[in-house]
């Protein structure tokens, strides 16, 4: 198998996971998958819904209550609003998907070795993006569905305390759920696997989408390198074949600046369309991640101290990979820009020179991913919230947490 037929059997791939959650085609989907997105959008509303009743209508006792059932109603939050977000979009998204499996292989020759070293390496990275998000997925619902459930039965059969019926969140029922106790637990079993499956394939498409571009950023960069061979800089030494070459030069330029134009363009388009999808992940996540950290050091008991952890360290690998692919993007840019630098242009004509400053002239913000503008997401940003987490844990700040924390629960009681 080629190394353009290996890269288009990981979009083939791409498009399959795709398709299970009712999203591909982007364009001219069937009513049938139709129905069943808007059926998807409905269950997660609807049991984001039941958590917030029971929030509202419940008389909790501690702040530690609270903490509970936030995060899950958050997190529905966040799952629906990139599911939508990808739906709302269908255009962008099979422009780019059909860019990047037809368009961009007029810059990737088969011949050269540095592009094959290029593709492959890059292809490999998203196999493994694509494997490590298939493959988080099912010990996840595993783990999230069969813990509660687990933990009740060890408390009451091996320790013998008194039955407490667990659940995988906490929801109102129209009727008694203690009773139905089986029934809710299936029902809970069931949105929480499909909220893990869109939270999850969502952010796949998204990650998948910004190693294409990093891919053909740095396809640009080799081109840029090789503007100028030095057989054409011996030519032009000796004012041999002069005007062939400079025309050959800005005709290989002029496609390098369509290219960029093109990436800079969707890159634009995307930041957009992550905007809220990252501003939502980075408002919810932060505080979330605060709560849940707060939560994990003062808790005493197994079950909540053992939810906490997991429920952070899901919040964390969220950050941490929107952030990442802020950085990935931004370092590309960068890497172009310093490749067009070397690219031995003095060498060209005068308009040869000129192209070069327009491309310059474009290059001098790099591409980033931002949360709707106030934050960009990069791991300068993760840093700020990971040392937001440390920093709790020191006794000043911890002191006027549970200050907060027992404010709370006077106002509770």
């Amino acid at each position: 198998m080629s190394a353009k037929e290996e890269f288009l059997a990981g979009m083939e791939y791409l498009s399959v996971i795709t398709s299970k959650i009712f999203l591909y085609p982007f364009l001219a989907r069937s009513k049938t998958k139709l129905l069943c997105y808007h059926l998807i959008c409905f269950l997660i509303i609807f049991a984001s819904f039941q958590q917030f009743v029971f929030l509202c209508v419940s008389k909790l006792n501690s702040f530690l209550d609270i903490v509970n059932i936030a995060p899950n109603i958050g997190v529905c939050a966040m799952s629906v609003t990139k599911y939508i977000k990808v739906n709302s979009n269908k255009e962008l998204y099979n422009q780019i998907f059909v860019h990047f499996r037809t368009d961009m292989w007029d810059i990737v020759s088969e011949k050269c070795p540095e592009n094959l070293k290029i593709l492959k390496r890059y292809q490999e990275i998203i196999n493994f993006i694509t494997i490590w998000f298939v493959y988080y997925v099912v010990p996840l619902i595993l783990i999230v569905t069969s813990f509660p459930i687990l933990i009740m039965y060890y408390d009451n059969m091996v320790l013998g305390k008194e039955l407490e019926h667990r659940y995988p969140f906490e929801a109102w029922y129209p009727f008694d759920k203690v009773k139905w106790y089986y029934a809710a637990y299936a029902w809970e079993s069931f949105i929480t696997g499909l909220v893990v499956c869109i939270y999850t394939f969502s952010d796949l498409i998204n990650v998948s989408y910004i190693a294409y571009i990093c891919l053909e950023l740095k396809l640009l960069g080799t081109h840029l390198k090789e503007l100028i061979g030095a057989e054409d800089i011996k030519q032009l030494k000796r004012s041999q074949n002069a005007t062939a070459i400079h025309y050959k030069i800005r005709q290989k330029l002029r496609g390098i600046i369509i290219k960029h134009s093109f990436i800079a363009n969707i890159s634009s388009q995307l930041d957009i369309v992550f905007g809220d999808i990252m501003l939502v992940n980075y408002t919810f996540g932060s505080v979330f991640i605060c709560l849940t950290a707060f939560t994990f050091t003062v808790t005493n008991e197994l079950y909540s101290t053992l939810r906490c952890f997991f429920f952070l360290i899901s919040l964390v690998i969220s950050m941490l990979n929107q952030c990442i692919i802020g950085q990935c993007v931004s370092d590309h840019s960068e890497q172009l820009a310093k490749a067009l630098y070397d690219s031995k242009w003095t060498y060209g004509d005068r308009q040869t020179r000129q192209l070069v400053l327009m491309l310059i002239m474009r290059m001098q913000k790099p591409f980033q991913l931002t949360a709707k503008g106030y934050i960009a997401m990069n791991l300068d940003t993760f840093t700020t919230v990971s040392c937001i987490v440390v920093y709790k844990k020191s006794y000043g700040l911890r002191i006027s947490i549970s200050g907060l924390h027992n404010s709370i629960n006077k106002c509770i009681k």
